[in-house]
């Protein structure tokens, strides 16, 4: 009993550390000492998944909900294999049974994986989340209405806010093309001979950005999450002047979500960036509503 209560904690400290393999591997010293708790199962579930073993993420979800029916996180990671696996439908299905089932035991994060991982659906087929899964519909829809009852109180300052912030990214945009053209002019070597430049952009990544794109598309997360980090590297290349890199993120983002606000914004900066005012005022005609703020930096940066 020693030697496992030993192990339990070792196997805890694994599992915050995210240290999968190792907690695979005191896992299985644990069952085989007929030490078996749900807990630990859906750990070693969550490991099998984090480790992109996704068969074996199943067939240990299935051990868990065996040991214990009610478990809520294992019902959110088979959605979530459901959805990599592109069996949309099942995934949806689960959540709607866990919105009508155990919404009031439910924490906080586990309705915020829920609500993160449907918000693309919630805008591509609002209408089929109604009619096929209205128990989830009436889960969303009341996250939503709360988010629409806080935001009349944001509105106010929101175009001051922007404004600054965009102005400081300007800022620091010239701050930073001015240091490197006073790095090119007086970086030679003796001889006279230029160093070879390294940008920015090569040091922030050693793979293509096409392969970055895939990588992060191939990540264990949700459609939001994804689209989030697409947006990050656009930022990073955005402050590196590639505003083409910054479109083949933001483009790859739009993919797997076209109707996502934040993105449409930052793709129209780009385009202009990039000097294609046209297409920067057409992509942002797609948002749902005017953006006065996007359209004065749009024509500021057409001037």
């Amino acid at each position: 009993m020693k030697q496992c209560q030993t192990q339990e904690r070792e196997l805890e400290q694994a599992f915050d550390q995210e240290k999968y393999a190792d907690v695979l591997n005191i896992l299985a010293e644990l069952i085989t000492a007929n030490d078996v708790k749900p807990d630990f199962l859906y750990k070693g579930a969550y490991s099998y998944f984090m480790l992109g073993d996704y068969e074996r993420a199943a067939q240990w979800v299935n051990n868990t909900l065996n040991f214990d029916p009610q478990n809520v996180e294992a019902r959110i990671l088979l959605a979530r294999l459901c959805f990599i696996q592109n069996r949309q439908e099942d995934g949806l299905s689960i959540y709607d049974f866990l919105a009508a089932n155990y919404q009031n035991s439910m924490t906080k994060e586990q309705k915020e994986q829920i609500t993160d991982s449907s918000a693309y659906y919630v805008r591509r087929e609002g209408d089929k989340l109604r009619q096929k899964y209205p128990h989830l519909a009436e889960f969303l829809q009341l996250k939503e209405n709360a988010a629409e009852k806080t935001e009349p109180a944001r509105t106010a300052d929101t175009g001051s806010s922007a404004l600054s912030a965009l102005q400081r990214l300007k800022a620091k945009l010239e701050e930073v093309q001015a240091k490197n053209n006073k790095q090119a002019e007086s970086e030679t070597h003796v001889d006279g001979i230029p160093k070879q430049e390294e940008t920015v952009t090569d040091k922030l990544a050693d793979v293509s950005i096409e392969q970055q794109i895939v990588n992060i598309q191939n990540r264990t997360c949700s459609l939001r999450e994804k689209v989030q980090i697409l947006n990050k590297f656009a930022a990073a290349a955005y402050m590196a002047a590639d505003y083409a890199g910054a479109m083949s993120y933001l483009q790859a983002a739009l993919q797997l979500d076209d109707g996502d606000s934040q993105t449409i914004r930052n793709m129209a900066m780009a385009q202009a960036a990039f000097g294609e005012a046209d297409k920067a005022q057409a992509i942002a005609a797609k948002l749902p509503e005017v953006d006065f703020v996007l359209l004065y930096l749009l024509k500021e940066q057409g001037r």
